[in-house]
């Protein structure tokens, strides 16, 4: 896909957050060989407020995915005031304690689809995407990229990429990592929840 030079922008926000509600059960973080280079602009910068109900290795977590996430050429990172009101929808993680960070870019000049096939290929380092939607030509809703450390975790990054209000694209990356005290939500009986990014 056709592509902008990289640009720079202000930091991107990130917050934390210490509940989830909706997506899956816990397992350890582990997994996929990482991607072999980093694609895309510089790391995001993080500020957030520590709570000590999080486990700071999961916070130290969620922080190198972030600062990893692999994006487009041509992103430029932004405030969430000026791109977070265009996504319709949320990612909620169902296992506590939880570290979550949100990043958001802006990407110019490009295709809806197009870009979520193009992140769905490239992977953050150390995640892997166990599934790969169809994303139809011509898409004009928000779609889901969903990176994890294995193919049943219940934590990792959730792209989102949406219509921006001036013809940009937006990119969102919720980033959530698992203290190793975490427990899992029950889904109900016969139920089990979805891995993040699907829904």
């Amino acid at each position: 896909m056709r592509m902008r030079s990289r640009g720079r922008g202000p930091s991107v926000i990130a917050g934390l957050l210490l509940a989830g509600v909706l997506s899956g059960c816990a397992t350890a973080p582990g997994g996929a060989d990482p991607s072999p280079t980093r694609v895309g602009p510089p790391p995001a910068s993080e500020g957030s407020v520590v709570s000590p109900a999080v486990d700071p290795a999961a916070l130290q977590r969620a922080r190198a995915w972030l600062d990893a996430a692999v994006v487009p050429d041509g992103a430029v990172e932004v405030e969430a005031d000026t791109v977070a009101s265009v996504f319709s929808s949320y990612q909620g993680w169902p296992c506590r304690p939880v570290a979550e960070l949100t990043g958001y870019w802006r990407l110019p000049d490009a295709d809806l689809a197009d870009t979520a096939t193009w992140i769905a290929a490239h992977p953050t380092p150390g995640l892997t995407v166990p599934f790969v939607p169809n994303y139809p030509a011509g898409a004009t809703g928000e779609l889901n990229v969903g990176q994890l450390p294995t193919p049943d975790s219940q934590e990792g990054i959730v792209f989102s990429v949406a219509p921006g209000l001036d013809g940009d694209l937006a990119i969102r990356a919720q980033v959530a990592a698992l203290a190793e005290s975490a427990t899992c939500a029950d889904p109900g009986p016969g139920a089990r929840w979805g891995a993040p990014g699907q829904g």
